[in-house]
């Protein structure tokens, strides 16, 4: 998952067709998706932006509290035994005393399951007196503890933002780094049962290259999606292939690129078969200041966009995907949220189904005025589809676009 995406993305004329993107929304006859309760521990704000599962009856939910604004914010983990919801404590590092609780935070973007008593969940944190730094937590089966991250080429502003565990002894996590000259870089972390290091990773350009999730079939077989930065042009899309041996980018499709305020980026990645790979996440135009979803398919020889569906194709209205998980390559949900002028501008989930041929909107609940989804998972082994997020009752704030003091939002679809 990565950070909460801010209304301020601008965009800019297009000169290229859309036809994927601007497909009517097909809806499902029905939904099976309802609101499970969950605790918001903290008066000023709740957020849950990944899942991971042990079970079917024990599952991880990992996030933030304390508005969806940085500041302040502290690590927030809750775990499902088969009947409710409950708040574990979690560290905070990047909040010592001496910040007062001020300038600083903690936030967990991503989860991942090696065993009971072996979860990890990665993000970032900062202090009054760093920039952000990678945050690392393990739960050991008794409580969650910080575990050291490596030194990386510069010690400020980076961050994980997704990870993939294959054993106890061999997890995977991404995200980004600065480089010395300023560039931003793609950071892959790896664990190998005693201690993280960082390994080398391709960067799809010499500007900006970070990753924002992971996904993979086996050791030999690890895809991480994220974007392309750049002075002057438009945001890419960034696929990154890991055959056991080393990182390569594989060319994807960039569908908007009149301008260069536009955007094409990936947030999240599902790995069914080698051949058999979904990401999702948007397109942003600046022409029509509309923001769509965007999906695309990897084959086993290359990436290529498919339709997906949109609430809303109007002028000005946003469309985004921010998870996609399943239990194969043809049963798939990608979750996220959208607004237009018939919601008033406030978000409302988005819940979308692939059943082998073609995806389709599934209606989903709304909980207050705002809501977004953050993450989803299809539980391995099982029916259930779990989806979390935050709901805000007195909307989202209309220039930032985040949620005013948001509560826990977990939908499941037994």
């Amino acid at each position: 998952m990565s950070l909460p995406l801010l209304r301020t993305r601008s965009v800019a004329p297009i000169l290229m067709p859309l036809l994927c993107w601007l497909i009517p929304a097909i809806h499902a006859q029905s939904s099976n998706f309802g609101i499970i309760p969950s605790p918001s521990p903290n008066l000023h704000g709740n957020t849950l932006n990944a899942l991971a599962a042990v079970s079917t009856n024990s599952l991880w939910a990992v996030g933030f509290q304390n508005d969806n604004q940085l500041n302040g914010s502290r690590t927030l983990t809750e775990h499902w035994d088969g009947r409710q919801w409950t708040v574990v404590p979690s560290p905070n590092p990047g909040s010592p005393p001496s910040c007062d609780g001020q300038n600083s935070g903690n936030m967990l973007n991503a989860a991942a399951a090696a065993g009971p008593g072996d979860v990890w969940a990665v993000g970032f944190q900062f202090s009054c007196r760093t920039l952000l730094q990678p945050l690392i937590l393990h739960w050991n089966g008794s409580a969650w503890v910080k575990v050291q991250s490596p030194p990386l080429l510069t010690n400020d502003n980076s961050a994980l933002n997704g990870i993939q565990a294959f054993s106890s002894s061999n997890i995977y996590a991404v995200g980004y780094q600065p480089a010395p000259n300023g560039a931003v870089r793609s950071l892959v972390e790896h664990w190998d049962g005693t201690a993280w290091s960082v390994m080398p990773s391709a960067n799809g350009n010499a500007t900006g290259s970070p990753l924002n999730a992971v996904s993979g079939t086996a050791p030999t077989d690890i895809w991480a999606v994220g974007d392309l930065v750049a002075p002057n042009r438009a945001v890419l899309t960034l696929t990154e292939h890991f055959d056991g041996t080393q990182w390569t980018v594989v060319p994807s499709p960039s569908p908007v690129r009149g301008s260069d305020l536009d955007q094409n980026v990936l947030t999240a990645v599902y790995a069914a078969a080698s051949n058999d790979v979904t990401a999702v996440g948007f397109t942003l135009n600046l022409a029509t200041q509309t923001e769509l979803t965007l999906i695309e398919h990897w084959d086993g020889a290359r990436w290529s966009a498919v339709p997906s569906r949109n609430q809303s194709t109007a002028i000005g209205s946003l469309n985004t995907l921010t998870g996609v998980s399943g239990s194969s390559g043809s049963d798939l949900y990608a979750v996220g949220y959208y607004e237009d002028a018939a919601t008033g501008g406030q978000p409302q989930t988005l819940i979308e189904h692939f059943d082998g041929s073609v995806w389709t909107i599934v209606p989903s609940p709304a909980e207050g005025l705002a809501q977004h989804l953050n993450g989803v998972l299809a539980v391995p082994g099982a029916t259930n589809v779990w989806t979390v997020g935050a709901f805000a009752i007195n909307g989202d704030d209309p220039e930032t676009g985040l949620l005013q003091v948001p509560q826990a939002l977990v939908l499941l679809k037994p």
